[in-house]
């Protein structure tokens, strides 16, 4: 168990995993004291489910690696996601039902992204911040509401989409209609 003030004078951290080590949420803030921190690894906690204040509060963070969390919520009010250094975010095998369109506005300089397993209503400017930035997105396993197409079309960095065993009746159906 981590205790909240564990990371009292640890604020020179810059790499920390923490997989699999049994954090919930109540433990986060003691996580946000690490301001220097570059590389944060805490999947694999089934009991994390809220992520954007941690992002908001470590503003050095260039790597979030949440993926197998119990994240079901990204970018929501009152917690803007905003973060200028962040390249690689990976909420992969979360319960990711509910994504805000603006969700990823203030991502500025995500390279990789990853949203394995979302349940996903990508809009046409879902990834406008990231057009000249992202280079690797994947939607592995993604449940689509509406067509991702449009949403992907105009990632002039794009290198690789991974879009493996995903249901494309929704993107058939909108490409027809």
């Amino acid at each position: 168990m981590v205790d909240e003030n564990a990371f009292v004078g640890g604020q020179s951290v810059r790499d920390l995993s923490m997989k699999s080590s049994h954090l919930s949420d109540e433990h986060l803030p003691a996580l946000m004291l690490l301001t220097q921190l570059r590389t944060l690894n805490i999947a694999l906690n089934r009991k994390v489910t809220v992520i954007d204040r941690l992002l908001d509060a470590l503003p050095s963070l260039e790597t979030l690696d949440a993926s197998g969390d119990g994240i079901s919520s990204l970018g929501r009010v009152p917690y803007r996601v905003s973060s200028t250094a962040l390249r690689v975010l990976n909420v992969a095998d979360n319960r990711l039902v509910d994504l805000a369109a603006d969700a990823f506005v203030g991502l500025t300089a995500l390279e990789e992204l990853r949203l394995d397993g979302a349940r996903l209503s990508l809009g046409n400017d879902s990834f406008d911040a990231q057009r000249s930035t992202l280079r690797t997105l994947s939607l592995r396993r993604c449940n689509f509401t509406q067509s991702p197409w449009t949403a992907v079309a105009g990632l002039s960095a794009l290198e690789t989409l991974y879009m493996s065993e995903v249901d494309c009746r929704c993107c058939v159906h909108s490409i027809n209609n």
